[in-house]
């Protein structure tokens, strides 16, 4: 395993650790089915492929004729290869079953018209605990259809008639059905006889079926219920005693359930099932707790790491109760909490899994550690061959080898060593950093790259250009709504680059092809055309001369006023004057 892990890979590597992408799941077996074997599947991805097999938790794995005895428990698959195990989370395998009803005869319940009645179901035990109850009435498949007077618990599986009638006489039977292993059975009939009252008395409501204290899921649906004997028949109301009702809720059954939809943390709390009728009232409460199962709220990933280096592997998961978790490494226990490395080995790497555990579930995280040793190279990521920087600009040349551990840095420009000064900076990671730059700077630059594997260097020759320079500059202008306005600009760069103008306005950049309507870069120029320009248009332009190497902005303000409107008064000379003048009427008398 070894030899996969002691130099860096390359760039072409597609080596891996195993990934699971099928899992086990926890399966249930009828006992008295009919086809005699268990399927699991597991399925993982590797480069090179997995060996991937099953391994029961206390013995081997036998899918075929399975037996209680034998068969029964955890299973967990197993994939692993060159570059480390990994483990699924665990599947169980239970045996499912049904058992029959007592063939003992079952005693008549005797009932007064009007009362209320129990009929106990006395389910058998079974796995899961999981079914659905009805009743039958008389003969099969004749089924109870619950309503406001009748009712089957889910809980219990008893029925319950709030006020006896008359025509309620007959036999019922509780049928149980499993849909897990697809079985049925059903009980002796329980003999209903109601005595007839002369007059029917009336009974105050009486709660009988009580939900208990509940747990939920966070995301869950959960069903609460509650029924009532009583005559007349109670109505039932339910609330929640700190809040009101979650959102997402529903009553069914003429209130005897309440539904929980998508349940959330905030919808813990007492919740109450009142009954009423004329005759009394009844009221039960109880507590519904919301818990969680484990999610991820920060989980590792594959990590590449020099040898002698420092690491901490840490795992983050949310639920409640709040998870615990626990560290795998190639299938062995490999510690609880925080994994801290002070200085890794290539005995560190391998396949990592860390296990985020509570009641409620469990949910694994996996990836591979490699620690790695390799002299330097610059095979995959040269110091680049031609290098621009702008007169009186800075430029970083990167130096970027692959080398575990980290390499120390020299740089030389032509036979010169460098070392840091006011202008020119040696980073941690080997780039080589130089401002105020001029001609005198241009030349051919080497990083030299050294660990205790081994050397390597790589070299670029820099050119330094003429800087870009904003020689006319956009003005400050004021515009009115409908008006053409252009803000100008443009700038001096070196004639072996060519230049791109960003115009943009406060800080968004203008895209000429979706605001065509709006905005137009003059042809051959960097000029700013704003066509019919509106309010919305006010604010700070800012214009970029950019090459590959350098740029240089400029800014100006553009105002929008409204167009003004000037609304003259109507003049309305008096009678007697014309065109300025007063007319004074001459009136001819006749002799």
């Amino acid at each position: 395993m070894l030899a996969h892990l002691m130099s860096c890979p390359s760039e072409e590597a597609t080596g891996f650790g195993p990934i699971f992408e099928e899992e086990p799941l926890d399966t249930v077996y009828a006992e008295d089915s009919p086809e005699n074997k268990i399927s699991m599947n597991c399925r993982a991805r590797a480069n090179p492929p997995p060996d991937v097999h099953f391994s029961l938790v206390g013995g081997n794995l036998v899918i075929t004729n399975p037996d209680k005895g034998k068969h029964a428990g955890k299973y967990v698959c197993v994939a692993k290869n060159v570059y480390g195990t990994v483990i699924s989370k665990e599947a169980t395998v239970k045996f499912g079953y049904l058992n029959q009803f007592p063939t003992d005869e079952r005693e008549p319940v005797h009932v007064k018209e009007g009362q209320g009645a129990v009929l106990l179901c006395s389910p058998p035990s079974r796995y899961p605990s999981e079914v659905l109850f009805r009743w039958i009435y008389n003969d099969f498949p004749n089924f109870i259809i619950p309503d406001q007077r009748r009712f089957v618990s889910q809980t219990t599986g008893n029925m319950y008639i709030a006020k006896v009638e008359a025509s309620d006489v007959g036999n019922y039977s509780c049928f149980v059905s499993s849909p897990t292993i697809g079985k049925s059975v059903f009980s002796m009939p329980i003999p209903l006889i109601p005595q007839i009252e002369k007059e029917v008395k009336r009974y105050p409501a009486d709660i009988r079926v009580k939900f208990p204290k509940t747990y939920a899921l966070v995301h869950q649906n959960i069903t609460l219920e509650c029924f009532a004997l009583g005559n007349p028949l109670p109505h039932i109301r339910w609330r929640k005693l700190d809040a009101d009702l979650p959102p997402n809720y529903e009553v069914s059954m003429n209130g005897a359930l309440l539904h929980l939809i998508n349940v959330q943390y905030e919808d813990e709390g007492s919740y109450e099932c009142e009954t009423l009728n004329v005759k009394g009232m009844d009221w039960y409460r109880q507590w519904l707790y919301v818990e969680g199962a484990p999610e991820w709220a920060e989980h590792i990933n594959d990590t590449e790491k020099d040898v002698g280096s420092e690491l901490t592997l840490r795992c983050v998961a949310v639920g409640k109760p709040l998870p615990w978790i626990r560290w795998l490494k190639d299938g062995y226990s490999y510690g609880k909490g925080e994994l801290k490395f002070s200085s890794l080995t290539f005995e560190d790497s391998g396949m990592y899994q860390c296990i985020a555990e509570n009641e409620w579930g469990t949910i694994y995280a996996s990836a591979e550690l490699r620690v790695v040793s390799c002299a330097p190279t610059f095979i995959y990521n040269p110091v680049k061959k031609v290098l621009l920087g702008a007169e009186n600009g800075r430029v970083v040349i990167e130096c970027k080898p692959r080398a575990a551990p980290k390499p120390k840095f020299i740089w030389k420009r032509g036979s010169e060593l460098l070392t840091n000064s006011s202008r020119m900076l040696i980073w941690d990671d080997g780039s080589l950093e130089i401002l105020n730059l001029s001609k005198s700077d241009e030349g051919s630059y080497t990083c030299y790259a050294e660990n205790d594997r081994g050397k390597s260097n790589s070299t670029g020759t820099l050119t330094i250009t003429e800087a870009t320079k904003i020689t006319v500059a956009p003005s400050d202008t004021g515009a009115v709504v409908g008006d053409t306005t252009i803000l100008q600009c443009s700038a001096s760069f070196d004639p072996s680059l060519d230049i791109t103008f960003i115009w943009t306005v406060d800080s968004y950049v203008i895209h000429f092809y979706t605001d065509f309507e709006h905005y137009e870069l003059l042809m051959n120029s960097g000029d700013l055309l704003i066509k019919n320009i509106q309010v919305r248009h006010a604010g700070r332009y800012s214009c970029t001369a950019q090459t590959i190497v350098d740029n240089a902005t400029a800014e100006a303000d553009v105002s929008v006023k409204e167009a003004l409107v000037w609304w003259l008064p109507v003049y309305q000379a008096p009678p007697n004057w014309v065109d300025g003048y007063q007319v004074s009427p001459k009136w001819n008398s006749r002799e």
